[in-house]
């Protein structure tokens, strides 16, 4: 699923989040009973009829005649490795299952992390500023805090790459890297002469998939961003503390979650529901099914309503967990209809002999009641659209939009306006004198050269702009209305 540049909930970008992400699926690390140690494919029930253990020597051969000819008759030196790798590529990519997978030693390393909530980096995070890569805070213990990153420094290059003009995205991707390796960095410090030189070595960083806060009116804001191992752990941790400062109303808010592990939801799930309550329901190939049940419920018996925010990227896990806590009839879904995954991979599912990983779709979940919600998703009781401008993407920097352009970019670009309070004659795409006296009003706001086009920075200014906005949670209307549901229920 494609995602739009803005992410309107992430204030901050953590400096290697642009590493290999778990991905919009759900992981389960148990296997179905019947399976044994042996592949689900050879047990009875689940093989198919014509199922054979290991190839043929006739598509051996064939396979050896292929590798033959590539290596004894294409043009350029080839590498057998990168031949095998794109051969068991090549058969997973047959299953046309845009879940199940063929990693390389090094991607599953970092696949890996993921899941376990944690990436390879200097861990801070970062913003940007006026089009410049500015330190929010290093993380603690992090190799940025320890090579004494402050906050408001400005990283101006990476091992000699300037970051000058990049978006936050790019500059991440130059400044993660694998545990180990070295990041020098020059930073610009307020106060200082000169930039400083500072040398960072890479290492594992913990990330933090749960945050939490209460208001004085005892609403309580839990924000899941994915179902890691530690997920459940963050969970239980930020609910005493809400708890114990007189939590009278919990919202969920697992929007843009793309989902993660199924443990991790399950244990979630089950400090939320009563015991007893079904989660979800496993189904696998031969029709079987597994039911989880909340086996513990909530610490002490909840007392407050619960309302689950969600939208078109909420994914997988998120699902599980919303539909759970929706079919118990626990809490109230508010936001837009959800993305709509509804199979389970399991990763390292076999040993290829070497670190790369086979992650393969091998079951379906199933919302409690037994409904699969793959390719539909699940309708909130609430629903409610975010303004047309949270859905903005970047604005071109390869060239400049001016008066009588017509197309997507000009488009987005009214989108942008609306959202940073000009306004904007048109929202269909066409360059109009309106579109033009609007930019124009922008610069005059920004002290920009008043010009009436968006040169890149003008596109820099706007998108800075629109960030701001996009992170006040007073213009975040599906926030607003969740609260405002989470009071009207703790009021009953």
């Amino acid at each position: 699923m494609a995602y739009v540049w803005f992410r309107g909930r992430a204030v901050v970008a953590i400096a290697v989040l642009s590493a290999l992400g778990a991905g919009m699926a759900t992981y389960g690390f148990f296997e179905y009973s019947g399976w044994g140690i042996r592949p689900p494919a050879l047990q009875p029930g689940l093989a198919s009829a014509d199922r054979t253990e290991g190839l043929t020597q006739a598509e051996l051969d064939k396979l050896n005649k292929a590798i033959g000819l590539i290596e004894d008759r294409f043009i350029l030196p080839t590498d057998r490795s990168k031949i095998v790798d794109g051969a068991v590529q090549g058969m997973v990519q047959s299953l046309d299952d845009p879940f199940s997978a063929y990693l390389s030693a090094e991607d599953a390393e970092e696949f890996n992390d993921s899941l376990e909530g944690a990436f390879s980096g200097i861990g801070a995070k970062l913003r940007i500023d006026n089009g410049a890569i500015v330190v929010e805070s290093p993380m603690t213990g992090s190799p940025a805090e320890r090579a004494g990153l402050r906050p408001l420094d400005v990283l101006l290059s990476v091992n000699g790459e300037s970051l000058n003009g990049l978006t936050l995205n790019d500059a991440v991707s130059k400044i993660r890297g694998p545990k180990g390796t070295k990041a020098k960095l020059k930073v610009q410090r307020k106060g200082a002469m000169e930039p400083l030189e500072l040398e960072l070595v890479r290492d594992r960083i913990d990330l933090e998939s749960v945050g939490a806060d209460i208001g004085t009116d005892g609403v309580g804001l839990l924000t899941i961003n994915q179902f890691s191992a530690d997920t459940s752990a963050q969970v239980a941790e930020a609910l005493r503390r809400m708890e114990a400062g007189g939590l009278k109303a919990l919202v969920v808010d697992v929007r843009d979650n793309p989902g993660g592990m199924l443990q991790a939801v399950i244990e979630v799930a089950d400090q939320l529901l009563a015991k007893g309550k079904p989660i979800v329901q496993s189904e696998y190939r031969d029709g079987k099914r597994k039911v989880d049940e909340a086996e513990h419920g909530a610490a002490g018996g909840r007392t407050y309503p619960l309302v689950v925010l969600v939208n078109k990227g909420s994914a997988s896990s998120a699902e599980i967990m919303a539909g759970a806590l929706k079919q118990s009839g626990d809490a109230t879904l508010v936001g837009e209809t959800t993305y709509g995954k509804g199979t389970v991979q399991v990763p390292n599912i076999g040993d290829l002999g070497d670190r790369s990983m086979l992650k393969l779709t091998v079951y379906k979940w199933l919302l409690p009641d037994g409904s699969w919600i793959n390719g539909k998703g699940i309708e909130p009781d609430v629903i409610v659209h975010q303004p047309a401008y949270f859905l903005a993407s970047r604005l071109p920097r390869d060239r400049v939009l001016k008066f009588d352009e017509t197309g997507e970019a000009v488009k987005n670009l009214q989108s942008i306006l609306n959202g940073v309070g000009m306004t904007v004659d048109r929202s269909d795409g066409y360059f109009s004198a309106g579109t033009k006296e609007a930019v124009k009003a922008f610069q005059k706001r920004e002290a920009l050269p008043e010009t009436g086009e968006v040169d890149a920075e003008t596109a820099q200014r706007l998108e800075e702009a629109l960030y701001e906005k996009l992170n006040d949670p007073a213009n975040d209307r599906q926030l607003q209305k969740a609260t405002e549901k989470a009071r009207e229920l703790a009021a009953r």
